[in-house]
């Protein structure tokens, strides 16, 4: 089967005009939205963690176009189409700075400007896969109050933002912190 209902999200609050919703997931094929974040390198190779998954889902076109506009510096974005996901572009930043290493600075900067160029697509629906194993020494409830905090500043951009979890453990980390009042 290709494609299952929709799951029900864990967790619905508003952040300003936007609307935020937690899912626990197996697949991101699960979920549909305009446009998927996915946190990549400089080289935008597809090949580990977050962005594998990503690949593994979307198809290796998704890869093979990205490629094309490597390399990306670091905060840079990329926007390719969302091969068998059912989102219309994926939007590749470059999380990384010039010593492979992604800085609560860096990320911030990467997430704004992906959700700027979200905007600029006309998309309305974003969706962010947690991004908590791609980055060392992370814990889930950083990865969301860094991912809430950008949406806070950005939430005129878009009108709602899905936040997919695989691991049970993580969405109950950015439940926690999502159900935490502004």
């Amino acid at each position: 089967m290709l494609f299952a209902l929709a799951p029900k999200p864990l967790l619905r609050t508003s952040v300003g005009q936007c609307t935020v919703e937690l899912y626990q997931v197996r697949y991101l094929r699960q979920l549909r939205a305009d446009a998927l974040i996915v946190p990549s390198n400089r080289l935008l190779w597809m090949g580990a963690r977050v962005a594998k998954r990503v690949r593994d889902e979307a198809g290796d076109m998704v890869e093979d176009e990205a490629r094309r506009y490597a390399p990306v510096a670091p905060g840079g974005v990329v926007v390719t189409g969302g091969g068998m996901l059912r989102v219309r572009h994926i939007v590749h930043v470059n999380i990384l700075n010039e010593f492979q290493i992604a800085t609560r600075e860096l990320l911030d900067t990467a997430l704004e400007r992906a959700l700027t160029r979200c905007e600029e697509l006309g998309c309305r629906q974003v969706l962010i896969p947690d991004f908590t194993d791609q980055l060392v020494g992370w814990e889930a409830t950083d990865c969301a109050r860094l991912i809430l905090s950008v949406v806070q500043r950005n939430a005129q951009r878009v009108k709602r933002v899905l936040i997919a979890c695989w691991d049970a453990q993580h969405a109950e980390a950015y439940r926690q912190v999502l159900a935490q009042p502004a």
